[in-house]
């Protein structure tokens, strides 16, 4: 039996060959690295970013919108928070979803987002999907799954970066907007990042 070396063509049936990296190891689903080479996996950083409650509709945070004829699931990865000054009266932060069948308005695009295969600090690959950091979508958001408990008053003090990995465990259907919102209070000057792939329906 022989893998084939390299990409083959994306197919949701049929019978395709076995694939094997250029030293000969066969390619197995699990890590990154085959989606990211592959151009599926997507990434989307907010700097210093203000966070507003996860159930504002005026959204202020890290807000991933998957529009209803993307024709794609954006399943979520690796996530990371940095608190850096005093958000005295946010208690965590969590990932909520709604479901959001027009564009958001009143926008503002992430600092950053594109394909985690990156070229440079300019020219990302975007997605189906789509990251802000300001929104306003249509119905208040709902807690998916905590991402983090935090004491209050968090400051520049000391050094602490929060993060995890959801491991393919979520994901956002076609026509749903998904928030990194605060838990307890808003927050200010955080850094926020989320990946995601971006995988064909049916698949």
């Amino acid at each position: 039996m022989f893998g084939k070396i390299g990409r083959i063509t994306p197919a949701s049936s049929g019978t395709n060959p076995l694939r094997a990296n250029n030293l000969g190891g066969l390619i197995v689903e699990g890590g990154y690295t085959d989606v990211t080479l592959g151009g599926k996996h997507y990434f989307a950083f907010c700097q210093s970013q203000n966070v507003a409650l996860y159930t504002a509709v005026a959204a202020i945070g890290l807000i991933v919108y998957n529009p209803p004829t993307s024709g794609v699931n954006c399943i979520f990865n690796k996530w990371s928070v940095t608190v850096w000054a005093t958000s005295a009266a946010m208690t965590g932060m969590v990932l909520a979803i709604s479901a959001q069948t027009a564009t958001p308005t009143t926008v503002t695009a992430a600092t950053l987002t594109g394909r985690t295969l990156l070229t440079g600090s300019t020219g990302f690959v975007a997605g189906s999907a789509i990251a802000y950091s300001v929104a306003t979508i249509a119905v208040a958001p709902v807690v998916a799954w905590p991402l983090f408990h935090n004491t209050a008053a968090i400051n520049t003090v000391g050094a602490e970066v929060i993060g995890g990995d959801l491991k393919g465990a979520f994901g956002a259907a076609p026509g749903t907007v998904t928030v990194m919102g605060a838990l307890g209070a808003a927050g200010v000057t955080v850094d926020l990042g989320l990946t995601w792939e971006e995988v064909p329906i049916g698949l």
